[in-house]
Formats: structure tokens, sequence, C-alpha cells
């Protein structure tokens, strides 16, 4: 079986990377995926990014526009599992493809709509490019750069979790056809891949707690004994610390010279705030301690000492970096222009279903001629006899023995979409329950148990709910579940169906497998700090995304493959998706030749401006404007919104590649023009004409779409009563299936609150419930108060 999803047929008509890369997923795991495209295809074919999203595609050559191309694509959809498009709110119509004709033609099919901002609501009529979304949204303020005013984001993180839930949302509604027999619709947003980005930083709640400390002299983590800042060493290279780790923070000191200065804690560290000593320490002294050492021998003290660290690296440079190489996860493709180009390739590991190694991306229209090969394979088969269905993984029962943000985040995408999740804990919490915020993004809706895995007696509860579990989710270090008798091996001799979805940080095996692993250090691994710092700059503190989101994402991800294969074959098995595979893939777009030269998709500018002269930030007499202008006929409608005749006369501006060869002058041109306007005349002028542009807001927006009533109608955000925070809200549903919608299932739960009903399900009887809560289940005092 050539990946999870053999025998899929994908029809994509979209356009755009979100639905470019969640396509590209699909493929990557074995689904037939069709790209239509335009006769001729589009002005950049060729590009690295297409090399990148379309491989392992089909295409076949459709003009929409025309009656012929229409029936082109009926004649696919007739055979197709799915539809992918981003034509924009309205248009599908227009072209006769959209949901409710070919729910009518086709009542299996899945359709799969992606947008910038939805198909209602006050902004669904805006643009929808990722920059004039990170500018509308102020995400170009939360971005923090080089210099002062907006920053456009070097790393597309909005379009990588807008890929993710949109892949989210076709295989969870592929799994209610299979129990159902019908299609739906799903809906995805580049406003809804920003929402679910900032559901582990922002919500509200009536006590204002949060882990992140946002104004005034302590930003960042304030005064909380934790530093996670890319530092420069004394051979010019970089590193990224993280003192999360039990007594990580007091070690890093010690090794750093900070000893004396610097307190021992008895219990968490994060629990104790710095002093004014300390904390002057941590925010302004730390940086030059670095500078006495190369990198090589930081890091070397560092994991000697148990604490995490890693390198800083541009993203070619991770190609080479040893786990990688280990791992295999990087693919040697053949490209007419290089040669050979150096990819990261399908980053999930299966025991059962491996796909195959994706074919280089096709010459538009390459399978044009095919189309009558294809045909829904009979293991799709929608269900003959419907059953009800409420929710995509309704019946699904998961156990989540992770700790931390990135698994636990998974798992509650899960939880959103009808599984049953329950968290199992250890008697004093999970580690991150202290930090409100974080907690309630990784673990809302889901039941909870306390429980003593180093105990006989614990381990015999663990292994009953295993007997009656689908899915056991972990991201303990390598060798650790086997001691506590969690291994996958001792697992599938209770239950041979259970699918095993571990999520360490670097793989289980390989020469980083046993270090730890937290965000951003590996953001700083794969490359993304100096993503989004701009060609030759040294690498910013934070990209907006990080590698506990994307494995989270990536987690859900991978055990709807998983669910997909079993439900196919009848088959459980071993799932790995590390940490650092999930952060590798979200440089999918950027690849290196066989010597390492680097191959980008995009390369943001030194004053971290844009990426073209037409996809980027100006600034104007008072402010900016942002501007995403793709194609001729946007750039007619450019030079004439800005009244410059002789921009688009000019044969050094016409047609693309022109463009593209003479990007600083076309630049230029156009900051005089913006210089000479203000940002709302700009955006009066360029808005009446049809140019997409947006004046990018000078603060995050999160904390008012919080409070925003079409937020809320729309399920986007959600307010409830937190047992311990109060009145609180926070990011809802991001991933909108039609007919089998997700729901909130209320807040976080209080540690071990369903203990006893848990116990109950699998066998226990009432007495010995009450003496397993007087033992292995047995809370602290201190954690009795709280709960």
């Amino acid at each position: 079986m050539a990946g999870p999803l053999d025998g899929l047929v994908v029809i994509d008509a979209s356009w755009g990377m979100p639905a470019a890369i969640s396509t590209m997923m699909l493929a990557d795991y074995g689904a037939r995926v069709v790209k239509l495209e335009r006769p001729g295809g589009p002005a950049e074919a060729n590009s690295a990014l297409r090399k990148s999203t379309d491989r392992g595609k089909w295409s076949v050559e459709a003009d929409l526009n025309t009656p012929e191309g229409r029936a082109i694509a009926d004649r696919l959809l007739a055979g197709a599992d799915v539809f992918v498009e981003s034509f924009g709110t309205g248009r599908a119509q227009e072209l006769g493809l959209g949901y409710e004709r070919l729910h009518e033609l086709h009542p299996e099919l899945v359709y799969c709509s992606v947008t910038g901002y939805g198909n209602d609501g006050p902004l669904a009529a805006r643009p929808g490019y990722e920059a004039l979304l990170n500018a509308r949204l102020g995400q170009m303020a939360e971005q923090v750069g080089h210099r002062d005013g907006p920053i456009f984001l070097g790393h597309p993180t909005v379009s990588y979790g807008t890929a993710f839930i949109t892949t989210i949302g076709i295989l969870a509604a592929l799994r209610a056809r299979k129990l159902n027999g019908t299609g739906q619709k799903v809906d995805t947003s580049l406003l809804d891949g920003m929402l679910a980005i900032s559901s582990m930083n922002w919500w509200w709640n009536e006590k204002d707690i949060s882990y992140l400390a946002r104004s005034g002299n302590q930003k960042g983590f304030g005064n909380k004994r934790l530093i996670t800042d890319p530092f420069q060493c004394a051979d010019g290279k970089w590193l990224i610390p993280h003192t999360g780790g039990p007594g990580s923070y007091k070690r890093m000191m010690d090794l750093l010279g900070f000893g004396a200065q610097t307190q021992s804690i008895d219990g968490p560290e994060m629990a104790v705030p710095l002093d004014d000593v300390e904390l002057d320490i941590a925010r302004n002294q730390v940086p030059g301690a670095f500078r006495a050492r190369p990198r090589d021998e930081w890091l070397e003290l560092f994991h000697a000492a148990d604490i995490a660290a890693l390198p800083v690296l541009h993203p070619e440079e991770t190609f080479d970096d040893d786990q990688v190489v280990f791992a295999g996860v990087a693919i040697d493709l053949p490209d007419a222009e290089h040669g050979t180009l150096r990819q990261i390739g399908p980053v999930i590991r299966f025991e059962k279903s491996a796909p195959a190694t994706p074919e280089p991306a096709p010459t538009v229209g390459a399978h044009t001629e095919r189309v009558g090969e294809l045909s829904r394979s009979p293991l799709w088969a929608p269900a003959p006899a419907g059953d009800a269905v409420t929710a995509p993984l309704q019946g699904v029962k998961i156990l989540d023995f992770s700790s931390y943000f990135a698994t636990g985040f998974g798992a509650r995408l899960l939880s959103d979409l009808g599984a049953d999740v329950i968290k199992i804990e250890p008697l004093v919490g999970d580690q991150m329950r202290p930090l409100g915020d974080l907690f309630e993004g990784a673990n809302r809706g889901k039941r909870t148990i306390a429980l003593d895995l180093r105990t006989a007696e614990g381990q015999e509860i663990a292994h009953r709910m295993v007997a009656e579990a689908d899915v056991v989710m972990q991201n303990y270090r390598p060798g650790k579940a086997e001691k506590i008798g969690l291994g996958y091996e001792q697992l599938r001799a209770i239950n041979p169906d259970l699918i095993y979805a571990y999520l360490p940080g670097f793989g289980s095996s390989g020469p980083k497998s046993t270090l730890k692993s937290f965000a951003p250090l590996v953001s700083g691994l794969v490359g993304l700090n100096f993503e989004g710092a701009g060609a030759g700059n040294a690498p910013i503190r934070r990209v907006i995304g990080n590698e506990d989101l994307y494995n989270g994402f990536l987690g859900a991800v991978t055990v709807l493959l998983a669910l997909h294969h079993r439900a196919n074959t009848g088959a459980g098995q071993y799932v790995e998706s590390p940490q650092l595979h999930s952060s590798l893939f979200v440089i999918s777009e950027h690849s290196a030749t066989e010597d390492g030269a680097a191959v980008p998709a995009h390369q943001l500018d030194a004053e971290q401006m844009g990426l073209s002269p037409l996809y980027r930030l100006y600034r104007t007499a008072d402010g900016w404007i942002a501007i995403a202008v793709f194609g001729d006929a946007a750039f007619g409608r450019l030079g004439a919104s800005l009244q410059l005749p002789d921009l688009t006369a000019d044969e050094r501006f016409t047609g693309v590649a022109a463009r593209a060869a003479n990007a600083d002058a076309l630049a230029k041109s156009l900051t005089t023009r913006f210089a000479e306007l203000t940002s709302a005349e700009a955006f009066t002028l360029l808005d009446g004409h049809g140019v997409p542009a947006e004046i990018p807001l000078d603060h995050p927006l999160m904390p008012e779409l919080l409070w925003e009533e079409w937020a809320v109608e729309s399920g986007r955000v959600v307010e409830y009563h937190h047992p311990e925070y109060g009145w609180s809200r926070e990011v809802g549903m991001v991933i909108h299936l039609s007919d089998t919608p997700g729901r909130f299932k209320g807040s976080s739960p209080r540690l071990g609150r369903d203990s006893a009903e848990i116990l109950g399900e699998i066998g226990y009887s009432a007495d010995e419930i009450a003496a397993l809560l007087d033992t292995v289940c047995k809370l602290p005092t201190a954690a009795v108060k709280e709960a």
C-alpha cells in the first residue's frame, strides 16, 4: 500500500499556497491529486514553490471559464472523492462548480472551500492574501523585527496553519462519509488559519491570567525563570537555549557564571519569580556571557548538563543536520534547472502504510490525456447504509499521555471534532497547568484522570483503558514509555487494533533523539528565525507560529491518516511524528541543490518590507500600506489607481518576467509615489480600482476579535465559565463542516476531575474506586484544594 491515502482521488482547482500545501500533504500520503490548470499554466509554472507544492500531483489543463473546461472538470469529479477550490466567495457558483450543484450531482463528494476570511461575515469580501490578512489583523505589529513599524512576515505561518486545518477538515469529512455515506462541505480560510495559530497565545479571562507579559519592562516572559532567546556566540554563530526543564534555569546560570547570584529553587522553577538582581541578569547580562565561547562548546556543555539547546541555522543548512540525515526525511528529486533538488519529503513515519517517494512536480498539462484512467477506489467507497453521525470522530477514544503543549494540542483538535479524549496526568498534574492559556489551549474539552504510572496498580489501570481505546498519543523521551508499561509492543499485546501515535522531540532514535525539545528551539534549528529576519540579518527572536503548534497540527493529521488506514485494512499500527519533522514540514517551500545552495521559494528583503515590489509594505506620507498585486491585469489596475500611466507602459515592467528582472527599479517608482500619499488616500485609490491592499494595523487585533459578535456567532470565538479563571473567551472552531460540525465541549478539566467516572467505565467497583482514589489516584493536598 503506497501510503494511508492510497486510492483516494482529489481534484484540485485551487490557487494559492495554503490549498497547495494541503493537497501536497494528501499526495505525499498516497492520494491521486489532479491539479486543474488553465492552458499554459500560471506565470510561475517553473517556480521553486510549484516544484515543492505540486510534487506527486497530476496536471490537467482545463479552462474553467469555458464549457469545454467545465466539462473536463465534471468528468473528473464524477470519479472523485474530494474537490478543493479557492476561487473566492461566489466565484465557484459562477463557474457552475458551487457546492449545491456538485452535492446534488455527486452526493458522496467532499467539497472543500478555502477562502480569505470565510464565505460570510464582515470580512468575507476582503482580498484573500496572507500578507494583507497579516496587515489588517495586526500580525505585522505583533511580529518583532529589526526596525520600527509593521514587519512583513517572512515565515508564512498563516498559510501553513490554514493548510493544516484544511487537511484535518478533509480527513475528518472523509471519516464521516465512511459512517453516513455522504459527502459534505468543508470551509476553511486564512482567517481560521490565523485563529488556529493564535489559540496558543491569545485568550481573555476575567482574572487576566496569561503566561505572557505583553507590556512594560517585562514584555515576553517577564519575571519568569525562562530564557528561550537566540544568542550569538564567540564564533559569530547562534544558538537558542530553553530553561523550561526541571532545574535547567539554575544549571544554565551556573554555566554562564551567574550561579552565585541565582537562587536554587526547590520545586518548579517557573513558580518562583525572578528578583530584581536575577531579572537584570536574565534580560540584560546573559547575552554578553554567551560571547565568551564558540557555539559548539556551549552546546556540548548544555547537553551534558541536560539543558535544552540547539543551533540556529538557515533553512538550507538544515538538510545536513545529523538528525535530519539520520531520519531520511529529505528527498532528492530530478530537476531540469538544477539537476537535483533536495526537498523535505513526507515527514510522518508509518509502520504499515509507508508512502512512496513523490514524483517531481509535473509540467502543465502532462496528464491531460490520462483523465479517463481515474476512478474512485473501492477502498474509499462511501458507507452503503448511512449511520446517524453528529461528529466526524464520534466513537473514537483517544488516550493522551502527553505533557506540555504540542501533543496535547493535537489531541484537543481531535476532541473538537468529536473524539473522546482522556488526558492521563501524574498526581501532581501536567507541568504546564500553571500556564493557564497554554494549558487551556491544549486541553479544553477533554476528560482527565490522575494516575501514578510508576506503580503496578497505576499501570494496570492504564492497560485497562488501552484495551478499550482506539488511539494512544504520547511524547515521552525515547525509552521512558517502556519503563512504565506504555511501550508500543506492550500495548499492542493488549489491543492489537491500537493506533499508537508517538510525537517525540526528535525521533525514537538518532543522534538527537535523547535531547529535550521545547519551542522555539526546533524553529531555530530548521531556519525559521532566519527566514523571518530578512536577507543578511541576524535571526529574529521569534516568528509567529512554532513547533508546538505545528507538531499538534501534524499529530492530528497523523492520527486521522492512521484511522483511515485502519478503516480500509482493519489494521492498527505504530506511527511517529516528531516535533522536528513537523518543523521541517513548514519549510517545505524551500529547497537546496545537491551541493547545499539555497533554492528558496521566497526571500524576505533586508528591510523586512516584503518578498517582491508587488507583494510588500510601502511607507506613505503618514504611515504604511501593504499591497498584493499578481498578474498583468492587477498590475494594470495598480498603475491606473496610482495615476502612473508610464508605469504600465514602461517596457521594463511589461510582463511578470520583466518586472522580476527590474524589481529594484519598480520598487523605487512605487516608493516615490506612495510617499506622496497618506495611507488613507493610498487605500482609497487602490481599493477603488480593485487592487488588493490593506492599511497595517499598529496593534494585534486578537484582543478585540475575541469580542466581535460575528466571531462568536460563527463559532470562531467561544465564551464560557472556567472553574479556575472565571468567565473566559478563546478561539473556538476553526474547521467548519456543514453536516457534522465540531463543537466546544467545555474548558480544560481540573486535575483528576473524571478519575472516578473513568475507573467505573473500565470495570472497577465502587469500593475499588474509593480505594484507588486514596492510593494511585490520590492527589496531593495542594492539588485537592485547587480541585
